[in-house]
């Protein structure tokens, strides 16, 4: 299980998911506009087209890199040939919170709550299991993708330096070193200075 659900794994598939996003975003313009109006043709709501794969993309995203620092941290969580109960979840508040080295614990919380808000719901089907837990579609406002952005920076900064240090897994597995160059989660790692 260490080979295929190691921290730089979990970086690998959380990278993927923001590439995605990030050139879905870049279609908003082009993208359809919808709008919902009322009775009395009073406009209750507008999103753009896109919106919703772009925060189902970024919200699992999101999931996958703090899954890294939490397979990182506690490498006991994907040992025995399974994932533990404290990774099977896709509340990213709830995730964040179990882990010591994820950046930004507080100050962009309201960014986790925001991709959080419809990964069991509106993300990916039209309701969630009840109508209790089914919320309303957001639109995905600048703030709300600038604050996506400087999060994602931030995790791939710390896992490009945590990784680089290296990672010892469950039952002795001796972990690697990667070495990452180029642009991780939006974060471009200085070249290295030839002496």
């Amino acid at each position: 299980m260490a080979e295929f659900a190691n921290p730089h794994s979990w970086l690998l598939s959380a990278e993927n998911l923001h590439e995605q996003a990030t050139a879905l975003y870049a279609t908003r313009d082009q993208s359809s506009l919808l709008t919902r109006r009322g009775p009395d043709k009073i406009v209750l709501q507008e999103t753009r087209g896109v919106d919703k794969p772009v925060f189902l993309l970024g919200g699992f995203a999101l999931e996958n890199a703090i899954k890294a620092f939490l397979v990182y941290e506690h490498p006991a969580w994907i040992s025995n040939g399974r994932l533990a109960k404290h990774l099977k979840s896709h509340s990213l508040t709830k995730l964040q919170d179990q882990s010591s080295l994820v950046p930004f614990k507080k100050r962009y919380l309201w960014v986790l709550k925001a991709f959080e808000s419809g990964l069991d719901s509106w993300f990916r089907y039209p309701c969630a299991l009840t109508i209790e837990e089914t919320e309303e579609e957001q639109q995905l406002y600048a703030m709300i993708w600038d604050g996506y952005l400087r999060v994602m920076h931030a995790y791939g900064k710390r896992l490009v330096h945590l990784l680089d240090k290296g990672w010892n897994g469950p039952h002795g597995f001796v972990g690697n070193r990667w070495e990452i160059r180029g642009e991780t989660l939006g974060y471009k790692r200085p070249l290295k200075k030839r002496s």
